[in-house]
């Protein structure tokens, strides 16, 4: 649909001549529609964020009022980054707009409307930390015996009170599917979350959750105050809906009321956060949300080559015809995208870290090549590849493996076994005890540091004595592990032993009570064990994890390197919204991806496919594609199916490649079969 011009208002005339010169047929019909209600599926680099903005641009060319437009996004740099746009097409300062996340917009408004629900409009935010810490003192006070029951931590307690917020699940349907372990808790965990709410209106207190909450009350429990704010806005425009929560997708509903006209952009295909509260269901319920409303789709791919396009419209070719896209290539022809078959996890792990090196030869920065995985655990053989061929790296939007806390924790107990006065070590043990705080700590140091065996000092001379109630059964369970790992150690035990033993005996009721990705984690530490197994003795492998330059928190590499960049490391979640020129997905094995607590459940499966796809297309020029065909499962030899959505691919879409090492040459012998 073109834009109708105004003969008698030149500058509107020259502001739509800029629209149709920067967008595509498919993105300015879309931006110059007149549809009041409006869904644009944008694939995967078809200028989504291009659309929106000029959105905003054409509206204010046709005489919308600036502060009758609402833009939400899921970050403030998003909505400055676009508003700024807007202000270089318009002149518009991106002040006269109100735009920001979700959170951003019902703080401006609660700041006016907070007393309509027993707030004072001089609330206090607290953040994730402050929230935690009060959900703590909370939970401390419950008549709960911590010691006889494997209750939440408060940190997990927040984490299940947002989750039952942000999605509208019960508790008890959010206990009984995501938390089993704590599903008979159901009273106790029903009435600390509801003192922590109390807490919260007494004090004048509202966490990131309740501004949702808070605001959409307002809006759905006070009509004059819900038809003031809609009906200063006649246009709301949300960027991202594939990723809104039930909440956000309700205030939407709720703000586009007295008006009804809603202008919505994202993708289905890549709707992959329901893990923290994002509904697949509100981008593909949009029509029955919203009668009447017209679809536009976004199809011109600026990204990535055809061969690359292909395989992503492969992944999806089972998606309805009603929000199908099949994308199509501006980028020229080139190679088409490989499956590398390996033999094991180090073997794929040399790969990469040799075709990094073979890429950069060829011209490819190291900034614009990226390496993505399903799972942290993912990338332990592959710093260690890079760090060896001296390639520096950087994790996106994550810690390297080793610094992540409940590897941290790990390391720690074997720091304490190989060296009880490593005060640093030990106190990051103690605090994982219930109950015990830094004065206990501070007893327990003064009592067992000055002894010449100190671990012998804390197991046999009462220093669990030194707390009170849980935390002093805490204590005896921490002691009496560490009585056993002596004695282990003593008898020759591996390093992987006394970390199978440090979970069993204590770490797994630890990650249980406190974590919500608690089976990622267990897998994690399982990873770390098998890992541990090439090393004869704890102090080589704590002198490993101390020395490898993979493993570092401090600059890994020379100065020398520094100026070329970094390749990037990255889950897949990350990545989203990235781009590469080269791009490696790897252990794409069935059981990682998709991950194989997903596989009975059709919904989390279809959410692993958008993953995969959202892989994909974050490759612009090279895609390789890589599984191990056996992984070291500790006890055994783990032999891995490739993933089912490579096994889905038509064998058009890619070249497929057996990688073997010669065992002096060091380069790998690609042969197509």
């Amino acid at each position: 649909m073109k834009a109708k011009r105004s003969a008698d208002n030149p500058t509107r005339s020259a502001q739509l001549n800029i629209l149709e010169g920067a967008l595509n047929d498919q993105q300015l019909a879309a931006v110059t529609t007149d549809e009041p209600r409006v869904l644009v599926l944008a694939g995967a680099g078809s200028g989504k964020t291009r659309v929106i903005t000029y959105r905003v641009a054409y509206l204010l060319s046709q005489g919308v009022r600036p502060g009758n437009i609402l833009l939400a996004t899921f970050t403030n740099k998003a909505a400055r980054m676009m508003l700024r746009r807007v202000e270089d097409l318009t002149g518009v300062p991106p002040k006269r707009i109100v735009g920001g996340t979700f959170h951003h917009i019902g703080h401006i408004f609660l700041r006016k409307y907070a007393d309509l629900i027993g707030y004072s409009r001089d609330f206090t935010i607290i953040d994730e930390q402050d929230a935690r810490q009060l959900m703590k003192v909370v939970r401390k006070e419950a008549p709960v015996d911590f010691t006889q029951k494997l209750f939440p931590s408060a940190r997990l307690l927040h984490k299940i009170h947002s989750l039952s917020v942000n999605t509208g699940a019960s508790l008890d349907e959010l206990l009984v599917y995501r938390f089993p372990q704590f599903a008979r808790f159901i009273d106790e965990i029903r009435r600390v979350i509801a003192a922590y709410n109390e807490r919260k209106l007494k004090r004048n207190l509202m966490d990131f959750d309740d501004l949702l909450t808070c605001f959409l009350r307002v809006l759905t429990e006070h009509a004059d105050a819900a038809q003031a704010i809609s009906g200063r806005f006649q246009h709301v425009l949300v960027d991202e809906y594939q990723d809104t929560n039930l909440v956000q997708a309700q205030t939407i509903k709720a703000l586009s009321a007295e008006h009804g006209r809603v202008f919505v952009v994202g993708d289905d295909a890549q709707s992959i956060y329901a893990f923290r509260g994002a509904s697949f269901e509100n981008i593909r319920n949009f029509s029955e949300d919203y009668p009447n409303a017209k679809i536009f789709k976004l199809e011109t791919n600026y990204r990535s080559t055809p061969q690359i396009l292909e395989l992503a419209n492969e992944i999806m070719r089972e998606v309805p015809d009603e929000f199908r896209k099949l994308l199509r290539a501006v980028c020229p022809p080139a190679e088409r995208p490989k499956i590398l078959v390996c033999r094991d996890t180090e073997e794929q792990a040399q790969f990469v870290a040799e075709q990094v090196l073979s890429l950069r030869e060829e011209g490819v920065p190291l900034p614009e090549i990226g390496v993505l995985y399903r799972n942290h655990r993912n990338s332990l053989e592959l710093e260690l590849a890079l760090a060896r061929c001296g390639i520096p790296y950087e994790i996106r939007g994550g810690l390297r493996f080793i610094e992540q806390a409940h590897i941290k924790d790990m390391v720690a107990f074997l720091s304490v076994l190989a060296n009880p006065h490593d005060e640093v070590a030990f106190s990051r043990v103690l605090d994982l005890c219930e109950q015990v705080g830094a004065k206990t700590t501070a007893r327990i140091f003064k009592k067992v540091m000055p002894a010449a065996e100190p671990l012998k000092e804390f197991v046999s001379d009462g220093a669990p004595a030194l707390a009170r109630g849980a935390g002093r059964k805490s204590l005896e369970a921490l002691a009496e592990l560490f009585r056993k790992l002596d004695a282990m150690r003593t008898e020759g035990a591996s390093p992987a032993d006394l970390i199978r033993q440090v979970v069993e005996d204590f770490y797994d009721a630890y990650l249980l009570r406190t974590y919500e990705n608690y089976a990622e984690r267990r897998e994690d530490l399982e990873q770390l064990a098998v890992y541990s197994r090439k090393y004869r003795s704890l102090r080589s492998f704590l002198a490993e994890v101390a020395l490898n330059q993979g493993f570092t928190v401090a600059e890994s590499f020379a100065d020398d390197t520094a100026e070329e960049g970094r390749v990037n490391l990255s889950t897949i979640h990350q990545a989203k919204g990235l781009e590469w020129n080269a791009v490696f997905v790897t252990h794409m094995t069935e059981g990682n991806l998709p991950h194989r607590m997903c596989a009975d459940d059709p919904s989390q499966l279809e959410e692993e496919r958008r993953l995969f796809y959202v892989a994909v297309t974050r490759a612009q020029r090279y895609l390789y594609l890589s599984y191990p065909q056996n992984t070291d499962a500790g006890d055994y030899l783990a032999f891995n199916r490739p993933s089912r959505f490579i096994q889905e691919l038509p064998r058009t879409a890619y070249e497929r490649f057996t990688v073997e090492f010669g065992e002096n040459s060091g380069e790998a012998d690609e042969s197509d079969r």
